[in-house]
């Protein structure tokens, strides 16, 4: 039987089903474009203008300790609700719960993976449920890449308010199953978050992943970094990224390794990451983190030389 805070017997049964393959939990996360060219000077910021992008996290996590992790997340958010984006827009101890929850999810996830699309083509809807349906069918390849009982098979996305976009992700699903793009046997469905504590593991990653991309803030995802237990992907190709930070007197030089779901690699990427935040203490949003000016636009560099470069393979 499952843990109470599990409130969803459709779900219950999708683990069951799913046994005892590991479950990967997703969500999004995006920020629309500013108005101004992006990788431009932005007169209104006094500095280089935000990237735009759209994003999905996933988090897998063991299907024998799903009970057991669901019970950890429900004691660090001390209670049934949680929300990223509104902890932030809290106190300063709020703001270190975020620090302790990315913590504790790296230390039970098997693994995380990021898939990005930089930047948004327009902010229309269209744009948008292109950018989810591109993020979408990469990060699903990805997280079902292996073989045997360590490999993805189960996947729980948030649900979205609107059933179109959840209509329209069952579509990208069935349609890499029908191709052999991914295993036939791989299942997918939505949750959320009021009933599903362990969809919060993706909320938090992702919203931590966003705020480093977006605002070089990397107080968030630094738990992760400094495990190295993260995969970043380009959407459009299905190219690792880099995640790199500049490397500080005392800063711990370690990052995501090049392993991914069903793929060997080594660890090695140039990431660095400055002291860690104890959890349960105040976090201050001070001004040392300037909207868009390092990691996004190094995230954008990196993506536009991997285009290049193909252009450059295909035409011979």
């Amino acid at each position: 039987m499952s843990s109470p805070n599990l409130r969803s017997p459709a779900l219950e049964r999708f683990y069951l089903a799913a046994a005892p393959n590991p479950i990967a939990f997703i969500d999004e996360s995006m920020r629309q474009p500013t108005g101004a060219a992006e990788g431009t000077f932005s007169r209104t910021r006094l500095g280089p203008a935000e990237v735009s992008l759209y994003q999905m996290a996933a988090v897998i996590f063991s299907h024998a300790r799903l009970d057991s992790i669901r019970e950890r997340l429900v004691e660090v958010a001390d209670g049934t609700y949680w929300h990223t984006n509104k902890k932030f827009r809290g106190s300063d101890f709020d703001r270190g719960d975020i620090v302790e929850m990315v913590e504790t999810i790296t230390e039970e996830s098997v693994w995380n993976v990021i898939a990005v699309k930089m930047p948004l083509a327009g902010s229309s809807q269209g744009d948008i449920a292109r950018a989810r349906a591109l993020c979408l069918g990469r990060l699903v390849r990805n997280l079902t890449s292996g073989t045997g009982e360590g490999a993805v098979r189960g996947i729980v996305a948030d649900n979205n308010r609107d059933q179109r976009l959840n209509r329209a992700d069952e579509r990208v699903v069935d349609s890499l199953r029908r191709t052999g793009a991914i295993h036939p046997g791989v299942a997918f469905t939505h949750g959320g978050m009021a009933f599903e504590p362990l969809l919060w593991s993706a909320d938090a990653i992702s919203w931590a992943m966003q705020r480093d991309i977006a605002r070089d803030d990397v107080r968030f995802i630094e738990p992760v970094l400094q495990e190295g237990k993260l995969t970043v992907i380009n959407a459009v190709d299905g190219k690792l990224l880099n995640m790199k930070h500049p490397l500080g007197a005392s800063a711990f030089a370690r990052g995501p390794s090049s392993q991914r779901p069903g793929l060997s690699g080594s660890p090695g990427h140039d990431v660095a990451s400055s002291s860690m935040i104890p959890a349960r203490y105040a976090v201050d949003n001070g001004a040392l983190f300037a909207p868009g000016q390092s990691v996004g636009h190094d995230l954008l560099r990196q993506i536009r030389a991997l285009g290049e470069a193909a252009r450059r393979k295909a035409g011979g």
